[in-house]
């Protein structure tokens, strides 16, 4: 039973952590967060759901339309409920993205439905044994895609120009414009490939989870609490924080059942936060006085 646990909890702790990898490319560039992420793996989910199953699209071309939807979606977070406080010095922000997030969650209990629907897949019609435990295929390639997804985005701020511009102007705004680089425009791209990486987490998750228009809520809310548990200045810290906490509160809800899953999954962000409120694996920053 541990070991089917463990893979369940893989499964989705990479999950949460290709979440909350966007609440840190947002919040390194702009020190900003969209709090309507996790609608933005819901409309993954949906919108994949509504290409592949509903108009019997083949999958790779789904994947890329909805991707590509989801990158517009981001677009517009950020120009719409983000940049205009932005750029007073305003916290509105925060609001005005959880209000997107109601938007969209209501907008699609409209069109799509409050009922959930399965996402049938090949990968989740017969389970495989693996250590003695019975593990879907979908579970084994939901850690395996997103771990190698979020290990392609480290490479790619490391090696690729437009990775060095999202990491200069997350080490300075005013430096990075001295060189020549669009901050507003590096900020816009960080919130599209922020919501891209929700829409690849609502994808591979919609065939275990089955799609509805709630799914994303508590998805972003754990997300979050990985990017405030790992560090939300820590990329590394909050690929290994999701995995854990995956991990963790599938053993719980196997041994103690979901209820005390969320009590302890959610009181160990406030132990955290009381102990070290920069994260386990972030910084503490210095504040002149």
């Amino acid at each position: 039973m541990l070991a089917q646990l463990v893979f369940s909890g893989l499964a989705l702790g990479s999950m949460y952590a290709l979440v909350a990898l966007g609440y840190n490319i947002t919040y390194a560039t702009s020190r900003t967060v969209n709090f309507s992420q996790g609608q933005s793996v819901m409309v993954g989910a949906v919108v994949a759901y509504g290409l592949h199953v509903a108009a019997g699209w083949p999958l790779l071309p789904t994947v890329v339309v909805t991707l590509l939807a989801l990158a517009a979606l981001g677009v517009l977070v950020e120009r719409m409920a983000v940049r205009p406080f932005l750029a007073s010095s305003s916290i509105a922000w925060l609001l005005s993205t959880i209000a997107v997030g109601i938007i969209a969650e209501n907008v699609t209990m409209i069109v799509f439905g409050k009922d959930a629907r399965a996402f049938p897949s090949a990968l989740t019609l017969r389970p495989w044994t693996v250590l003695d435990a019975g593990v879907y295929p979908q579970e084994l390639l939901v850690p395996v895609v997103g771990i190698a997804i979020m290990a392609l985005v480290e490479l790619a701020f490391r090696r690729t120009l437009a990775g060095k511009a999202l990491r200069a102007v997350a080490f300075s705004h005013d430096a990075a414009g001295l060189m020549g680089i669009n901050v507003s425009r590096t900020i816009t791209a960080a919130y599209a490939l922020s919501s891209v990486l929700a829409g690849i987490a609502g994808i591979l998750l919609a065939p275990l989870l089955n799609v509805s228009a709630t799914m994303g809520t508590t998805m972003g809310l754990k997300a979050f609490a990985v990017a405030i548990i790992g560090g939300i200045e820590s990329a590394r810290g909050i690929v290994v924080a999701g995995i854990l906490y995956g991990v963790f509160e599938a053993v719980v809800a196997g041994y103690l059942g979901t209820g005390v899953r969320e009590i302890l999954g959610f009181a160990l962000v406030i132990v955290v936060l009381l102990l070290r409120p920069w994260g386990l694996f972030g910084v503490p920053t210095l504040r002149r006085v």
